[in-house]
């Protein structure tokens, strides 16, 4: 399987719409079969509201995509809603406009869908047993392994990792383990989480709220010890970024809504809106 990423410009500096296509790059096969090329979409950071706004425009460009591209499988990877871990209508907005995704689609929350981190995220708004359940009740399992191909394509939320306060931690690290022993121990798994495993390297000891921090990582590494990881895809960054190290790929997913930040903020990847499409 291979990657093409297809990304956005920005037309000027008040616009959004995505209206160009950028960049390839390649990820590992275990076995080249034209007749089962595999076709999956990865869209992250919809920021989708009730209220309208240019955000919801790009949706309804990266829709229109979707509808004549026909792909196999679309991975959400976070933050579908603006203010949806406040404000229901723009949460059940959000599971309104993933329906209309024209295959099937699976979904990981991001920290404006259930609230961040508690230890490293904001501590306006943290992740919380009720945002959990209010999520579940409307988009399903915040967890999730979907088998395709030859392929493993697992869905982890990180918004839970290193809470030992709340259940759900421990509850999705044994839903995964589970998961994970039925898998052929060649099997290739690409990971999808919303927020980047780290920033510019796996042994970092900094903990904030733009990665997963530290414990969270670890506890990842336990738990797909011994397992073919072959890629590892975020978003949250509003970048895209693609490298590899030790075997694994690493993907961030540019967002669909906005690009972030001042122009002169620190940047890894490249800012633009746009999505990522794996062929």
């Amino acid at each position: 399987m291979s990657i093409s990423a297809l990304l956005a410009v920005i037309e000027d500096d008040l616009s959004y719409n995505i209206r160009r296509c950028l960049i390839t790059q390649s990820l590992p096969q275990k076995r080249n079969d034209p007749e089962n090329k595999l076709k999956l979409v990865q869209i992250s950071d919809l920021h989708l509201s009730a209220s309208g706004g240019l955000f919801n425009d790009n949706w309804e460009t990266v829709l229109e995509w979707l509808c004549a591209a026909k792909p196999d499988l679309v991975v959400v990877s976070g933050d579908v809603a603006l203010g949806g871990r406040n404000v229901d209508v723009d949460l059940a907005f959000a599971h309104r406009q993933l329906e209309r995704i024209p295959c099937r689609w699976r979904v990981v929350p991001g920290n404006h869908d259930i609230g961040d981190n508690l230890h490293t995220g904001s501590k306006k708004n943290p992740v919380s047993a009720a945002r959990l359940h209010r999520w579940r009740d409307l988009f399903g399992a915040d967890c999730w392994v979907e088998r395709l191909g030859d392929w493993a394509f697992v869905g982890v939320n990180a918004q839970i990792l290193n809470a030992p306060e709340l259940a759900d931690d421990n509850l999705q690290r044994a839903f995964l383990e589970s998961a994970l022993a039925e898998l052929a121990d060649d099997t290739p798994v690409a990971i999808f989480s919303h927020k980047p495993l780290f920033l510019d390297r796996p042994s970092e000891d900094i903990s904030c709220p733009d990665c997963i921090d530290p414990a969270g990582r670890k506890h990842l590494r336990e738990i797909f010890s011994g397992r073919k990881v072959r890629a590892f895809a975020s978003g949250h960054k509003h970048q895209y970024r693609a490298f590899a190290l030790n075997g694994v790929r690493h993907f961030w997913a540019p967002a669909v809504s906005f690009v972030a930040q001042a122009p002169d903020a620190k940047s890894w990847g490249l800012r633009q809106v746009g999505f990522i499409e794996y062929t």
